[in-house]
């Protein structure tokens, strides 16, 4: 039976949350886990991505020669705010905060368990597999870290990213994740003197919005707008309005015939009213697309049986840094690790999950 010290798991997550490093402030908390890596007998590079993100930190690549093929590792190494001075309090079997400041579980509860999983591995001096981790910074800003990350550095074929919330949950498809800027441009004048020589830049970008689908528009894509602006004096002509839109599908072409649609009603409303327009597409991340039956989730699914727990596949339309690995051909899905309630000052984790899921990467890494 294995043998997990449970104690030194949460003193582990105590001493990594303590830590602060809210986006952009990762530095110190990049250190600890350097030195904690290097314990453990790892080879550490420093990706330095940290000027491309707004940071003081830097991406952690680190390997551990094992048998094999490796296998990728990924979480990340920042926080959302309020994450300075975090006070972890143990109530009845969970782990909060004091209620003053989130936890930090997104996403420390993933590195307390890898490390804590590696470090049993070594201390029972069990043949292990080849492992690679790539713990990032800047994930909460736009999963900037993993954008940026150097790949090249990256053997492993094959990932696990551990940066989701129900304990057991394996999501194997995320959707393409679009947004697009538009702005649209007409002529000033004054509305009361001279409105006919005035093109209505707000009554143009109204009625492309009105023509254009938001919420569940298919039985894959979800689509929002946002941000509609026209600032200005009720007696000019508005001559510049704006709006921003995010689709999320988990089809790139349908994701992209919806692009082509919204331009079309944005054209076609600035032709009514001899307005022009501007528009910028900015991509946050690709389909996510791992079948059910591969090898990977095979893989994790006999770990949760070892681990005595229930697992089960799902999709989500959020993001995550998983979405960057695959696009660099790595096979990769987001396993659950028991958070709850992230992002809040009331964000905490079951004693019983973090045990769960540092079982689970133990088991898979001594398969």
């Amino acid at each position: 039976m294995l043998c997990l010290n449970t104690q030194r798991l949460i003193e582990r997550f105590f001493r990594y949350v303590r830590c602060s490093s809210e986006s952009g402030n990762e530095k110190e908390f990049c250190l600890l886990i350097e030195d904690e890596l290097r314990l453990l007998g790892f080879d550490i590079y420093r990706d330095e991505v940290g000027s491309k993100c707004g940071s003081n930190g830097w991406n952690i690549i680190a390997g551990l020669e094992g048998n094999g093929e490796p296998l990728l590792l990924s979480a990340h190494l920042d926080t959302v705010t309020p994450g300075v001075n975090i006070k972890p309090e143990l109530k009845d079997g969970v782990i909060y905060s004091d209620g003053t400041t989130i936890l930090g579980a997104d996403d420390k509860a993933a590195i307390a368990a890898v490390l804590e999983a590696v470090e049993m591995i070594i201390e029972e001096g069990r043949p292990h597999n080849s492992v690679e981790v790539l713990f990032s910074i800047c994930e909460e800003l736009g999963l900037l870290g993993a954008k940026y990350a150097d790949y090249k550095l990256i053997k492993s074929k094959a990932a696990l990213v551990l940066d989701n919330e129900r304990i057991g949950e394996i999501i194997n498809r995320n959707p393409a994740n679009i947004k697009i800027y538009f702005t649209v441009r007409g002529r000033s004048a004054h509305a009361g003197m001279a409105p006919e020589q005035g093109i209505h830049a707000l009554k143009a970008a109204a009625q492309a919005v009105n023509s254009i689908k938001v919420g569940r528009v298919d039985d894959i894509t979800v689509m929002n707008i946002s941000n509609f602006l026209s600032p200005g004096k009720t007696n000019i002509v508005a001559d510049t309005a704006s709006f921003d839109m995010e689709i999320r599908s988990f089809s790139e072409e349908t994701a992209q015939n919806h692009i082509k649609a919204a331009e079309k009603a944005v054209k076609e409303a600035c032709k009514d009213y001899g307005a022009t327009y501007e528009m910028r597409v900015e991509r946050c991340s690709y389909v996510i697309n791992v079948p059910d039956d591969s090898s990977l989730i095979d893989m994790v699914r006999e770990a949760f049986k070892k681990a005595g727990r229930e697992c089960f596949i799902a999709e989500s339309f959020g993001g995550c840094d998983a979405t960057h690995i695959f696009a660099n051909g790595i096979e990769v899905v987001n396993l659950g690790v028991g958070m709850s309630d992230v992002h809040s000052c009331s964000e905490h984790i079951a004693v019983k999950d973090l045990e769960t899921i540092t079982e689970v990467i133990y088991h898979i890494l001594t398969r």
